[in-house]
């Protein structure tokens, strides 16, 4: 139940404010009890009861239904929770920008290296392992794209309003690693900055293919990379998470956001523990698992509480 400080929900209020009908309303929640048996548990008389459970059912708290033998009514709680909203909040509900972001998009890519390439959903776009791929007109129509070494870079609109402050960051990229065919169990770690401040890195399980990829068009090489997995990238008040696991103290007031306009995102493929360099493959809405690209979210405030 939602109610509101006004005279409208007053009988709820008067309803609640008793220790006879709160302990009523423990009973009646566990088991199912008539008035008269309500009455011997509580030791009041069934007048009593009666008048309580009337103030209950008036507020909408409780209800009656028949009992087993079809005859007595049996009260019942009829709601679960009582949720009061108070006229001003105190913390302010966020306003959200999201942003599809085709993954053929970016505006630096840097040190690349093969194996590497590009595809839209219905061919390659060659040549393969040639970083100058990369700056191909067709890079836009890109589906799926991996490198083993180098880095990317978004832009992320940043739509907020004059009056309005940054107070979360999400992302959700389907990703895996590179290696060429496929390995399933070739791990990458990959790093992320946002507006070239460093927020943590992740280390990337595999390269799949034991299952074609939901999306993946039925031309691309059964052997070939098929689908990854959607991490969720969240910067928040306290740190930066991946699926819920945080990869580091970095924080939102940490990026000083309302300094500037610009918002990117990189990742950049890090060396492993023995310095080799497991690579990374994004996919796009039209390959992989998830009908997505590069999904990005930005949660804001107003200190006006008007919508942009």
């Amino acid at each position: 139940m939602d109610i509101d400080t006004s005279i409208n929900y007053l009988p709820v209020y008067q309803a609640l404010d008793s220790p006879v009908r709160l302990e009523m309303i423990d009973i009646i929640s566990h088991e199912k009890v008539t008035a008269t048996q309500l009455a011997k548990r509580m030791n009041i008389s069934k007048a009593a009861i009666s008048k309580n459970l009337h103030i209950l059912k008036n507020a909408n708290i409780i209800k009656f239904q028949k009992g087993t033998d079809n005859r007595q009514n049996v009260p019942c709680v009829n709601i679960d929770k009582i949720s009061i909203n108070f006229p001003q909040q105190i913390f302010p509900d966020y306003y959200k920008k999201s942003y599809d972001i085709p993954i053929g998009n970016y505006f630096a890519i840097e040190d690349v290296a093969p194996s590497c390439g590009l595809a839209t959903n219905t061919e390659v776009i060659t040549p393969m392992d040639d970083m100058n791929v990369f700056f191909s007109t067709h890079r836009f129509q890109a589906q799926i794209l991996w490198f083993t070494q180098g880095s990317i870079e978004y832009i992320i609109p940043n739509e907020i309003p004059e009056n309005g402050k940054i107070e979360l960051l999400e992302f959700d990229i389907e990703m895996a690693s590179e290696f060429p065919m496929s390995n399933n169990s070739w791990h990458s770690k990959i790093g992320f900055w946002l507006n070239d401040k460093f927020i943590g890195s992740t280390e990337l399980p595999g390269n799949y293919s034991d299952v074609q990829g939901r999306y993946t068009p039925d031309w691309w090489p059964k052997k070939f990379s098929q689908y990854g997995l959607l991490n969720h990238i969240r910067i928040g008040e306290l740190d930066t998470s991946i699926d819920s696991v945080s990869i580091s103290n970095v924080n939102i007031n940490d990026l000083e956001l309302d300094k500037t306009r610009r918002l990117t995102l990189k990742m950049a493929v890090l060396p492993m523990d023995n310095d080799t360099y497991g690579g990374l493959t994004l996919f796009g809405s039209d390959f992989g698992n998830h009908p997505q690209n590069i999904k990005a979210t930005v949660f804001y405030s107003q200190n006006d509480h008007s919508v942009n």
